[in-house]
């Protein structure tokens, strides 16, 4: 599907979030993610796409995500922050699993590392609209208070629990076990080290596989 540059918005110091105008409302559910193809993108080792969550919903009339935007930048990289209002770019049918459960008794426990916090956006956005509470424990490791966003999303929604972490503590499988219910479904997203380390903790500190659904933020070594 062919998408169109809309305008761009610095949430926390070199975090954006960008937004695309698509030809037609796209089908996706909340915390679902789209393969993004730019045109003109010369010399990137990773292509001309990148996997970016969805932080809008699907009525919206624009769709969302987050970048977060380093010195040094990739050819892709250079091209997103140099896209003008009009521009196109095309997107692939939306993917993922890491969604809301169906049964709105599950208790649920949303993990973000850094820009991680964007695969739960529109999670947040569609309980709100729907006024659905449910049982969420939230925990948000970054290195700075100056990295953090959607506060207004995490400051509405009525949490059971949430743990803000900066850099040198670190969020810990042992902390989350002792925290929030044996029976409740884990969400991991942030970078990959993030994610495989927790996981790797939880499941050895007893947690089912089939109890940790998880996403990870592929090319970043920290977020």
């Amino acid at each position: 599907m062919k998408v169109f540059f809309e305008k761009r918005e610095e949430l926390a110091p070199g975090i954006w979030q960008y937004y695309f105008r698509p030809e037609r409302p796209i089908d996706f559910v909340p915390g679902q993610y789209v393969d993004l193809h730019l045109i003109g993108v010369k010399d990137d080792p990773r292509g001309t796409s990148r996997t970016f969550t969805i932080t809008s919903l699907p009525l919206d009339a624009s769709m969302n995500f987050v970048v977060k935007h380093f010195g040094l930048q990739t050819p892709y990289k250079n091209a997103l922050q140099n896209l003008c209002e009009g521009d196109s770019a095309h997107i692939n049918d939306a993917m993922g699993d890491l969604v809301l459960p169906k049964s709105t008794d599950t208790p649920l426990v949303f993990v973000a590392g850094g820009i991680g916090i964007a695969s739960y956006a529109s999670m947040f956005k569609y309980l709100l609209t729907r006024k659905e509470e449910r049982s969420i424990f939230f925990f948000y490791a970054m290195r700075t208070r100056n990295e953090q966003i959607f506060r207004d999303l995490t400051t509405a929604y009525p949490l059971q629990l949430k743990q803000i972490i900066f850099t040198p503590n670190r969020v810990s499988a042992q902390e989350i076990k002792a925290t929030t219910p044996p029976d409740a479904l884990i969400y991991l997203s942030g970078s990959q080290k993030f994610v495989e380390g927790l996981r790797a903790d939880l499941e050895a500190q007893g947690t089912p596989r089939e109890q940790i659904v998880f996403d990870y933020y592929d090319g970043y070594t920290e977020l």
